[in-house]
């Protein structure tokens, strides 16, 4: 008799909140008009159905529907969580083992890098796990193996009404810069390019479904730079419209020539042609404005190199993403009032600011707490909101009202205004009204796309 394989179930937190977690919303304090970023998807759990598909996945169940699929029985059951959702997880994890149906716990991603709760666990992954599962049935996958499944959202309204439909894709995965307060160092520190031939099937994807527009979600889109230029020459071939994230240095080089890929002659009458397709805008790891601080966390990026490229950025009518953090030592609320102020002054599309947060096993984590000690023991609160360690200047209370501030005045109601007019006014510039056309074409195509998370999209099976 043939031996079945294994049944293998993996899983995210659950969610009884039918509202999926909003990454704008998130970072904005506005009462009136915002976009809205939904998660519905998991990313690392979708790149390993892509490349095992005997494993089943569920997206966000609440615990009723995870309960009922624990009935089924499983050989065994892994979560992939972030660290502020380790209590959910534990509670799934023993209910696993309660429904006697369970044989294996597994644990994936960066929550399960926290060694606290790693006894709770059968057995833990670092890093990208599809080459460490794939034995499990009686495969062998290498990173340059590795499929690129397709991964779908929108941008959309308060009013469930969409804006936009976009692909989003790695193009390499892990990050070897080092910054003290990442935990990619120990979850993946030597970058990985995803096959040329794996990305050019999942464009061919998007493009197939109306889907023209790519977010490289890439730690460090770049890392490896002549991927990164091969990448971009793949991307204009589709016609795409796509961003990135990426580091200052490389997107301040790289930004003139890839506006100029706007306007290429046309091949039959040498003629420059102006187009919507093309680059369309980055997120920048701004952190902070100060040097000293910086190079406190082993950015190893200038000041003014940052806010260069966020200037060339916007010269050139594109869109603008950064994320910063509050709360280092040396900060007051004195210095961050003006800090914040600053950082509104340069009116980017989207603002992230985050409350410095050690996380388990980064050198952060090792210096605050020794320096200053770490009192927080509630997992939920490490989720870059909420103060966990002993600040010299600002009582924790006090640090989420100033989070409040900031959010509000960086993301002001004039800013989704501001964001909108730049669109249309930069599908005009490269393409006039035709450009403009295009744009109003992505409402369309996002609100009759099915964005139904309980069937995976994946690639047809091809040769590996």
């Amino acid at each position: 008799m043939p031996i079945m394989p294994p049944k293998v179930l993996f899983t995210t937190v659950y969610k009884n909140d039918p509202e999926p977690y909003d990454y704008i919303g998130s970072n904005a304090r506005s009462k009136w008009f915002r976009f809205r970023w939904p998660r519905i998807q998991s990313f690392g759990l979708r790149f390993l159905k892509q490349n095992i598909p005997e494993i089943e996945i569920l997206e966000y169940p609440t615990f009723e529907e995870y309960k009922k699929r624990l009935s089924e029985g499983w050989d065994v059951v892994g979560f992939s969580f972030y660290l502020n959702e380790t209590c959910e997880i534990l509670e799934m994890a023993d209910a696993a083992r309660a429904s006697g149906k369970v044989g294996e716990i597994w644990a994936g991603n960066y929550g399960a890098l926290t060694p606290q709760i790693q006894d709770k666990f059968d057995r833990i992954f670092e890093g990208y796990a599809e080459g460490a599962v794939a034995p499990y049935f009686g495969r062998k996958i290498e990173q340059n193996q590795v499929l690129h499944p397709p991964l779908i959202e929108y941008l959309g309204t308060p009013f469930n009404k969409k804006l936009n439909i976009y692909g989003i894709m790695f193009t390499t995965r892990g990050c070897g810069v080092g910054c003290k307060f990442c935990q990619t160092p120990k979850f993946c520190n030597r970058p990985h390019p995803v096959p040329l031939e794996s990305l050019e099937r999942v464009i061919s994807y998007y493009k197939d479904h109306e889907i023209n527009v790519v977010l490289i979600e890439d730690e460090n889109f770049g890392a490896n730079r002549r991927h990164a230029d091969k990448v971009v020459d793949l991307l204009d071939e589709y016609g795409m419209v796509w961003g990135c994230m990426a580091r200052a240095d490389y997107l301040r080089k790289k930004i003139p020539e890839w506006v100029e890929m706007r306007t290429r002659p046309d091949s039959a009458t040498g003629k420059k042609s102006q187009r919507v397709q093309g680059f369309a805008g980055a997120a920048i790891g701004i952190e902070n404005l100060h040097q000293d601080k910086l190079d406190d966390i082993n950015k190893k990026e200038g000041t003014e190199d940052v806010l260069e490229t966020v200037r060339l950025l916007q010269k050139y009518g594109l869109g603008t993403v950064g994320y910063y953090m509050v709360g280092f030592p040396e900060d007051t609320r004195a210095s961050l009032k003006t800090d914040i102020r600053d950082l509104a002054n340069l009116k980017l599309d989207i603002t992230q600011i985050c409350i410095m947060t050690p996380l388990p096993q980064t050198k952060l984590w090792d210096e605050l707490d020794g320096a200053y000690g770490i009192f927080e023991e509630d997992w939920h609160k490490f989720d870059m909101k909420h103060l966990v360690w002993n600040h010299p200047n600002i009582p924790p209370a006090e640090m989420e009202e100033i989070l409040s501030w900031s959010l509000k005045r960086v993301y002001n109601r004039l800013t989704p205004l501001r964001t909108s007019f730049r669109v249309w006014a930069n599908a005009y510039r490269y393409a006039g009204f035709a450009g403009m056309k295009e744009v109003a074409s992505y409402v369309s195509r996002a609100n009759r796309f099915d964005f139904n998370p309980e069937k995976p999209w994946l690639l047809e099976p091809g040769a590996r």
